[in-house]
């Protein structure tokens, strides 16, 4: 009889080592990373088949392309790549040891689940009435633990985050359990080996007024993920999550409509938003801030009743704005009177109000200053995949096709251009661009005349047409002095517009990428000069002959093109030294033509006039 006492208490001292833990998946991706997609749906459905076993977090990573989650905390999901020597996504790591590059399945849930934890966990958080949290989390030992080089982790997360549209490359809109924010840092919380120095021993951390991040999409989506970590071997001993709360007195704005986002108006008008209440209470009141750019926060009261899920909308005020681009920011205070500053459900919305006038005579653009964009321009895209400046050629624009999937669009506005100044009723750009393998990538030039309300098409090519230079699957990004071809644009049509708009727009194929320059509308020439080298044309204008002066180095040639593009005259020809070229003219019509210089990989663009 004694030897089974002493079994049984055997037994018993046994079983209180063993707790059932809980499975930390540490999942790397990215919202422009295609392969991680099937991935990310295979995690999901585990989990969704097995949601008391493990826990999954993820991390969004820096590459391959676009990731808004990454750019609002780049710093931390950093940390968690570096000490897991994350070099692509999808990653999976499973309870700090166990890596499986891209999926987990079943077997290895299971495999783990079966490995008995030393501790036990207990999580949870409350929200305040400013909007900040307080955390507990409290691990237990029920035998002896001698925790040793091991930390708490604890992550502020969004169980659910989704967009309108896909805010990478890859065409996921839904993403869950992102890590938000390491807490109190990366590096974690001390477990300290004293408290567990007898059976039942524990330790609790309590975070109190925990800060939550403006950049949160959505409050009640808050969560809290705690994990306990040997830094030394990277086993994740214990892990745990508080789930998101309900809350009272909460809303936000849920969109922003500003009407028309382009116009010549001198203030904006009609802007509207969509109140929502996502609290547990009916709203009756609130304080509705809105801002321009920096500028001062402007105040509206709102008052009504929306019930616990349901909608109103708001007119904001007129708001007198300067010419330009802008963006107007609004959230919500003070909910129910509650006297909070916390700005809640912040939403923002670009738009333009170029109210100057036309600019008199030529505009020359050709993107060397850094502050871009520019004066009265707007950058827009409607899939939020905007064009950007770029250093190439001392400044160009790019749109990056190589990361916008099929569909994905963005417009340059540039300043307007009163064409009635200009002799020349024309428009010449600079354009690089190469396919991936045979995407039909697309560059439109649309102009205005009545402010943005209508648009006609004066330029449109794509894919090969469009190309510059042959196919490539590797990103382009530095085009070389060869890569650029001239278009030039017929404007007659619109020539005595006192205040012409034109905008560049690109629509995704998902090709390679795409670089535009030196765009010139008007003056008295065709074309803003590009030199690489000294030449010299004259007489200019010319009637029945002109001569093109430079120096060789070998093979050059020499091509003449109208207004329209077409090649109306060229000249290849090989020497080394000082060459002048005869151009017989006799043929031509009177009007702006370019002439296009090359030699030894170099490129000079001329203008001519025939008279």
């Amino acid at each position: 009889m004694k030897k089974l006492v002493l079994s049984l208490s055997a037994l018993f001292a046994f079983g209180a080592m063993a707790q059932q833990r809980t499975i930390l998946i540490e999942a790397f991706s990215q919202a422009s990373c295609g392969p991680c997609v099937n991935p990310n749906i295979a995690l999901q459905a585990l989990h969704d088949a097995n949601p008391d076993k493990f826990i999954p977090i993820k991390y969004q990573v820096s590459w391959p392309g676009v990731d808004p989650m990454n750019a609002q905390n780049p710093t931390d999901v950093a940390n968690r790549v570096t000490y897991y020597n994350v070099t692509g996504v999808p990653h999976r790591v499973v309870d700090g040891t166990t890596t499986a590059v891209a999926n987990v399945n079943q077997a290895l849930i299971d495999t783990r689940y079966a490995v008995p934890s030393p501790i036990t966990m207990d999580i949870s958080h409350t929200i305040n009435a400013d909007f900040t949290a307080d955390v507990t989390v409290t691990i237990t030992a029920p035998a002896i633990w001698n925790p040793t080089n091991t930390v708490l982790h604890l992550a502020l997360i969004e169980k659910t985050i989704t967009f309108a549209s896909a805010p990478g490359s890859n065409g996921e809109t839904v993403f869950k359990n992102v890590m938000r924010k390491m807490l109190p840092s990366p590096n974690g919380s001390v477990v300290e080996a004293s408290n567990f120095t007898s059976a039942g021993g524990s330790q609790t951390f309590t975070f109190t007024n925990v800060a939550i991040p403006s950049y949160i999409y959505k409050m009640t989506e808050v969560g809290f993920i705690a994990w306990v970590q040997n830094t030394s071997t990277k086993e994740v001993h214990q892990a745990g999550m508080s789930n998101p709360v309900p809350l009272s007195d909460y809303g936000v704005v849920q969109s922003v409509n500003v009407g028309t986002d382009y116009s010549c108006a001198a203030d904006l008008t009609g802007a509207q938003i969509v109140l929502q209440n996502q609290g547990t209470t009916p709203i009756t009141s609130a304080t509705v801030n809105y801002q321009i750019n920096s500028g001062t926060v402007q105040t509206a009261p709102f008052t009504g009743n929306i019930a616990p899920n349901g909608t109103a909308n708001f007119t904001l005020p007129n708001i007198n704005v300067p010419s330009g681009a802008h963006v107007l920011t609004t959230y919500l205070t003070n909910i129910n009177g509650s006297g909070s500053t916390v700005a809640l459900g912040t939403q923002t919305a670009p738009f333009a109000r170029i109210s100057a006038p036309g600019t008199t005579g030529q505009m020359i653009q050709d993107f060397s200053n850094t502050a871009f964009p520019y004066t009265n321009y707007y950058v827009t895209s409607p899939t939020g995949d905007n064009w950007i400046r770029v250093a190439p050629n001392n400044g160009s624009i790019r749109y990056t096709f190589y990361n916008f999937t099929a569909g994905k669009t963005g417009e340059v506005y540039l300043a307007p251009v009163n064409m009635a100044t200009n002799s020349a009723k024309l428009m010449t750009f600079d354009v690089a661009y190469r396919q991936y393998q045979a995407e039909n990538d697309r560059l439109e030039v649309l102009v205005s005349t009545d402010c943005g309300a209508t648009w006609s098409s004066v330029y449109n090519k794509a894919g090969s047409t469009l190309a510059t230079l042959s196919a490539a699957t590797a990103a382009y990004t530095t085009p070389a002095a060869s890569d650029w071809r001239k278009e030039t644009v017929n404007l007659s049509s619109v020539g005595t517009a006192d205040k012409l708009i034109v905008k560049f727009k690109a629509t995704s194929a998902y090709g390679n990428n795409l670089f535009v320059d030196n765009i010139m509308i008007g003056g008295t020439l065709a074309t803003v000069e590009y030199e690489q080298f000294p030449v010299e044309v004259y007489p200019n204008p010319a009637s029945q002959v002109a001569f093109v002066g430079f120096e060789a180095f070998g093979s050059y040639s020499i091509t003449l093109t109208d207004i329209s593009g077409r090649v109306v005259k060229q000249v290849s020809n090989n020497a080394s030294g000082m060459v002048k070229e005869e151009l017989n003219l006799s043929s031509l019509n009177s009007g702006a033509y370019i002439i296009s210089i090359e030699t030894k990989g170099q490129k000079t663009t001329k203008s001519l006039i025939v008279e």
